[in-house]
């Protein structure tokens, strides 16, 4: 495999990590939530320039369907995620504490909005880009073929995932947070804290295999009607 795609599998996956472990602050504490905001701030960085050839390709060449769906969420990202950072750094008060930074409720409420807005765009975005994700640790884990028994029990994962996904929903009342029903986010201590990462991840997977398998069946259908529509033609 390239060294460059291992760079950014490696960059990506420390990013969605460390991500999700940004939202555990109740658990974690806020000088390490602070922390783990600057190494992620630095690897978005990172991650936009081994992809900045996407930005100079923006407004060339023909759009399909995919890549505007794909452009619209990446701007998206780009804005929540800088409203995330901008937020962030104005509310420290560990690492850049010295800067006697103002803060106040209502950056917290929009640092708290953005979060979880981020936490829907980015399994989104890893949703359009999960076939070209699992190529690339297929040819890591050099699997060769297709193996119908292993597609199925992936699918059935897929399913669980979802379902544990929307009960998760609901337990961490995650529809209230995206249109800034919460400015702080509790978590109770007497819960076992893998509980709050797997109920995030899962969060996340309803919205990786949606949006997956929404493309996929309109691409799908889009490519068997031009093939009628030939068909006719001829």
């Amino acid at each position: 495999m390239a060294k460059k795609l291992i760079i950014r599998i490696t960059i990506d996956i420390t990013m969605t990590i460390l991500f999700l472990c940004a939202y555990a602050y109740r658990i974690t504490g806020d000088t390490t939530h602070e922390w783990i905001g600057v190494s992620m701030f630095s690897l978005v960085v990172a991650h936009t320039i081994i992809n900045r050839r996407w930005y100079k390709q923006i407004f060339k060449g023909a759009y399909n369907f995919r890549r505007v769906i794909n452009t619209a969420f990446n701007v998206a990202i780009a804005l929540a995620m800088g409203a995330l950072i901008i937020t962030g750094f104005l509310q420290s008060r560990a690492v850049l504490a010295f800067l006697a930074l103002p803060g106040g409720m209502a950056l917290r409420q929009i640092h708290t909005t953005a979060a979880y807005w981020l936490l829907f765009l980015i399994a989104v975005h890893i949703g359009l880009h999960w076939q070209m994700i699992m190529n690339a640790f297929r040819k890591m884990l050099k699997i060769n073929g297709e193996n119908h028994a292993r597609k199925m029990i992936l699918r059935v994962i897929a399913i669980l995932i979802v379902a544990y996904g929307i009960w998760s929903s609901f337990d961490r009342d995650i529809f209230a947070k995206l249109f800034q029903g919460f400015s702080f986010d509790y978590w109770d201590e007497s819960r076992p804290a893998i509980l709050f990462f797997t109920e995030n991840i899962s969060i996340m997977g309803i919205y990786v295999f949606a949006s997956y398998y929404l493309v996929k069946l309109f691409e799908t259908n889009s490519k068997r009607d031009n093939v009628k529509k030939q068909g006719v033609a001829e």
